[in-house]
């Protein structure tokens, strides 16, 4: 498995507020990405204390990793983080890969998580938590240019522990975590340049952009977890 992360800086905020983060067990990888509000303060501190502390739980646990076990942990880490960061929120996507492929999916918020097609198209496969949406599913490309898109009706918040969304999934050959500024912003020809590692003009509104990829390599080769060397910023790894 082949793991990437590219992220860029947008203007809304003097600093990044995306993270992203890995945790590596085994044959077992635990991905995360974090978007911070960029209007509520300190968000994106908040949003790299969720992925550096739920990676470090993670590759010291020995507990196996199920749906009611991640879940478990989120009151924990709200009940330190709130103390922290009390004006704090952050959209975010977790995804639990175990060793035959299948993954467990919790998000709450704007993040999405998607599947590319054999043509390299994207197919999401979950809708963010936003007003846009919360009277009914509509289409991704829809909800995207809609205003209400950016009022969310879940995110990790100082305030209130949330319960996040749970499903499951497969990698079959290749999985990406993209934040709002990624799925909503950019076109879908923008967005596969975006994916190998290009940088997009920003336009004078644009919010931070990030995207983790994650693909399976041929099975030849050594079977474990292999990181992009030319990594870009706020990304967090840990080997257990």
């Amino acid at each position: 498995m082949e793991v990437s992360w590219h992220s860029q800086a947008g203007v809304r905020t003097d600093d990044n507020r995306d993270h992203g983060g890995i945790g590596i067990r085994g044959n077992e990888t635990l991905c995360i990405i974090a978007d911070g509000s960029s209007t509520a303060p300190d968000s994106g501190a908040l949003a790299q204390a969720i992925i550096r502390e739920l990676v470090d739980w993670y590759v010291v646990s020995d507990q196996a990793m199920t749906p009611e076990t991640l879940l478990a942990q989120l009151p924990r880490l709200h009940e330190n983080l709130s103390k922290q960061h009390r004006r704090a929120s952050a959209s975010y996507m977790i995804v639990h890969i175990g060793s035959d492929g299948t993954g467990i999916v919790l998000h709450a918020g704007d993040c999405l998580l998607g599947q590319r097609n054999d043509d390299g198209s994207i197919e999401w496969l979950n809708r963010p938590h936003t007003l846009a949406n919360a009277t009914g599913d509509l289409p991704i490309t829809m909800i995207a240019g809609l205003p209400e898109r950016h009022r969310l009706t879940r995110s990790f918040r100082s305030r209130e522990c949330v319960a996040p969304d749970i499903g499951e999934t497969r990698i079959e050959t290749e999985l990406l975590l993209a934040t709002d500024g990624f799925w909503a912003e950019l076109q879908p020809e923008d967005q596969l340049r975006f994916i190998e590692g290009n940088d997009i003009p920003m336009p004078a509104n644009g919010d931070d952009r990030s995207v983790l990829r994650i693909r399976l390599e041929n099975a030849a080769q050594d079977g474990g977890v292999r990181i992009r060397e030319a990594l870009a910023g706020n990304f967090y790894v840990r080997r257990g």
